[in-house]
Parts: C-alpha cells; sequence; structure tokens
C-alpha cells in the first residue's frame, strides 16, 4: 500500500478559535457510528454537566446496526452551532479530553483520504479557510510527496474503488494522475494553456479506454502520457489555444446560471453574501424580483479581470494552477463518467472563481485607492482565499448544486474540447 499527499495538507493544523468561518458553527450533518457513541459517551460519563451536554447533544438515529456511521449524529443549537462549541469557538471535548475522544468525523475533517486500489491519497478539503489559504498562497503548496502512513490512522476514507483489471485508467491511476498534474504545473505556459493541456489530454486517455484489448489500451495509455506531455504537444496547444477567438459568453452566463442557483436556493452563510454583495449594484426591481443587468456587470468584470491580471498575473496563476492541482488529487478521475466531463468539471468551478475573485468587494475598493503593490496583493490572497473556501463550502457540501453544475454543463452542450478555450480564458 503506498501513501501520497501534497505538502500543504501535510503541513496543516487546525487553528480552532482563530478560524474566520469554523467549521462547527455550520449545521452539518455529522454522523458518528457506535464505536463513536460508545467513545464519546464514556468521555463524558464523570461529569454531571457533561453528560447533560451529551444527551443533547448526539441522539440516536432511526438506524439499527449504525455500521455505516448512522448510529447517531451530532445536534446543532438554535443558531445552528454544535452545542459542544463553547463561546469562545473551541470544541468543548477536545479542550478536556483530546482528540481522541472526538468522533471520526470531526478528527478528519477536512483531510479527504481516498483509496484506489492500493494506493492512498490525502488532501484537504477547500471548505476549510486554513486549508485553501495553505494550498493557493504558497508556491510549493502542491507538490506531491509520500504520506506516513501513521499520519492517517484514524481518518475515514472518502472514497473506496477495488483495483480494476477491466479499466486501464484504474491499472495505471498514478501514471495518469502524474500525467495531469504534469501538465498543469508546465509554469513555462499560461495558466489557460496549462488547463487547456489537461482536457486534451483527457481526450487522450478517453480514446484509450475505447481500445479493444488490454494490451492495445494499455500500449495507449502509455502513448497518451508520452505525447500529451511532450514539448512538441504542449507547445502546439499553446498556440492553438492563443489563437483561438473566445468571446467569454459561455462562461459568463454559465458561472451567472450557478451562483442564481445558489441565491435561489436561499443558502446561508458566507457564500450567499458574497454573491449578494457583488450582484446588488447590478440587480433592479422587476415585479416580484429582480432583474440582474448582465451586460454592464460583463463588462465591469472585463476591466477588474484586466486590471488584476496585469498587475499579478503570476500571482492568479499560482492560485488558480494551486486550486487544479488539488482538484485532481482530491477528486478521484475513476468516479467521473470520462475524463473529458472531469476536466470540464473543473474548468467551470475555475471560471465562477475567477469571476467571484475580480468582482470580490475588497478589491473594488482598492480600485480608486493609492495602496502599494504588497498591500494589493495581501487584499487580493485574502479575497482568493474567501471567494475559494466560501465556493467550496457550498458547493462540495451540497449534492444538489454539483448534479445543478453537471445539469448545466450539459444544458449548455459543454462536453468536448471545443469550449475550452471559452472557459480556461475566462
Amino acid at each position: 500500500m503506498s501513501s501520497t499527499t501534497l505538502r500543504y495538507a501535510a503541513r496543516f493544523q487546525c487553528i480552532g478559535s482563530d478560524c474566520e468561518d469554523t467549521c462547527c458553527a455550520h449545521a452539518w450533518r455529522v454522523k458518528l457510528d457506535r464505536p463513536d457513541y460508545d467513545r464519546l459517551k464514556r468521555a463524558v460519563a464523570d461529569s454531571a454537566e457533561e453528560r447533560e451536554r451529551f444527551e443533547r447533544g448526539c441522539k440516536r438515529t432511526a438506524e439499527v446496526s449504525g455500521g455505516d456511521g448512522s448510529y447517531a449524529a451530532l445536534q446543532w443549537t438554535p443558531a445552528g452551532q454544535c452545542v459542544f462549541l463553547t463561546p469562545d469557538h473551541l470544541c468543548s471535548i477536545h479542550q478536556v479530553h483530546g482528540p481522541a475522544a472526538l468522533p471520526k468525523v470531526c478528527v478528519t475533517y477536512p483531510r479527504l483520504v481516498s483509496k484506489i486500489g492500493h494506493h492512498v491519497t490525502a488532501t484537504d478539503a477547500l471548505s476549510c479557510p486554513e486549508a485553501a489559504r495553505l494550498c493557493l498562497l504558497a508556491e510549493d503548496a502542491v507538490e506531491v510527496e509520500a504520506a506516513r502512513p501513521e499520519t492517517l490512522r484514524g481518518f475515514l476514507v472518502r472514497r473506496q474503488a477495488p483495483a480494476s483489471r477491466e479499466d486501464p485508467l484504474f491499472r495505471h491511476f498514478l501514471a495518469v494522475r502524474g500525467a495531469f498534474l504534469a501538465v498543469l504545473g508546465a509554469r513555462d505556459y499560461p495558466l489557460a494553456s496549462r488547463l487547456c493541456f489537461a482536457a486534451h489530454l483527457a481526450r487522450r486517455f478517453d480514446a484509450a479506454r475505447g481500445e479493444s484489448g488490454r494490451r492495445a489500451q494499455d500500449a495507449a495509455v502509455h502513448r497518451a502520457i508520452r505525447a500529451g506531455g511532450s514539448a512538441g504537444t504542449l507547445a502546439a496547444r499553446d498556440r492553438a489555444c492563443r489563437a483561438e477567438r473566445v468571446s467569454g459568453a459561455l462562461p459568463f452566463v454559465l458561472v451567472q446560471r450557478i451562483l442564481m442557483a445558489v441565491l435561489l436556493r436561499h443558502s446561508p452563510g458566507r457564500f450567499a453574501a458574497l454573491v449578494e454583495e457583488i450582484y446588488a449594484p447590478y440587480l433592479d426591481e422587476e415585479g416580484e424580483g429582480h432583474r440582474l443587468r448582465g451586460g454592464e456587470l460583463w463588462q465591469t468584470y472585463r476591466v477588474r479581470r484586466r486590471e488584476w491580471q496585469g498587475r499579478f498575473a503570476d500571482r492568479i496563476a499560482q492560485y488558480i494552477g494551486n486550486y487544479a492541482a488539488n482538484y485532481f488529487m482530491r477528486e478521484p478521475f475513476t468516479v467521473a463518467p470520462d475524463l473529458q466531463t472531469h476536466v470540464l468539471h473543473l474548468l467551470a468551478r475555475v471560471a465562477a472563481i475567477r469571476f467571484l475573485l475580480f468582482n470580490h468587494p475588497a478589491l473594488q475598493a482598492l480600485a480608486a485607492s493609492t495602496s502599494s503593490r504588497p498591500l494589493r496583493e495581501q487584499a487580493l490572497d485574502r479575497a482568493v482565499v474567501d471567494v475559494v473556501y466560501s465556493f467550496s463550502r457550498t458547493l462540495e457540501h451540497n449534492e444538489g448544486l454539483r448534479e445543478l453544475l453537471q445539469g448545466l454543463l450539459r444544458e449548455f452542450r459543454v462536453k468536448g474540447v471545443r469550449q475550452v478555450p471559452e472557459l480556461a480564458r475566462f
């Protein structure tokens, strides 16, 4: 059994009460299996106050066996906070009894552990602000390194898939993933070109799946890795991506549909508040609803994108490049219907993140200021962490929104490499 992680994930430590948006103050469903329940009950047995809090905060569910982690569930206050959260935003169980008493979900988050065949991958969910900060802001954050097995003990495994002899991408999982990470990390090329590289590499791998016979499939996978990452191929794809004429209309409309869906669902939390702040100057009352002045918003986005890209192109490319590398590590491509769809989901996320970043209220406030370059870069860093953690918290913790994204890609007929330059250069 081999294990890999990314450098930022190996560095992660919960910052507790210093976190700007603690996960324990959100009414997420935290399920416990029978060992979790029994361990927590034993830990509080000697304190009447803790026993009373346990009775309020940990309720048995209707399931009988609880073998899948559904034996009990943590409860929430009317304000949506875990009942074990103290006024200073610390966990009372962790404070008194240490991490060994916590449910496995609490010990694991934001870590994401997946097992594909005989390989374990450990990354972090960027819905955690500190994980997003570590991932996006350090140049070496997404360097792949071996994970020490002892650091993974006690964590929940989020996804498991047995090794499949029928699928060549399972058989060559690490090599295929490494090929994507290599083209995304080719920093001699612009970010948009690197995203195009990934999409065309995905098409090659999908074609390898369609070969007849194991030997032919394996040979096609190896050819895809060699050819897809060769200097000649990258240079040709870079020229093609730069030469492609794009309007930006497709990603702009796609992003607005995604954001409007969040608002229509009345999703609470930082992400909905951020979207409302961005939209507020462009909304007109119309009957019982509102009309978005989309043309004006589109022009404003283009101006702000040009301004910030002009000053901090390399820094922004690092944010998005790191996010993309983390996506390929945390989202096993073996769960996608095909690799092109997997890459297109990434590109849709990236388009939304870029739109939110360049329209972030904190950056708007700097538009007419005389702030120094270091202060502007610090503001940009804070804004991208705010965007990525809140976007991830909304999307990755809501199955309905992820299904909506997939449906929108189908609706807009985004299904191959033809639309990739539009999304990559948005």
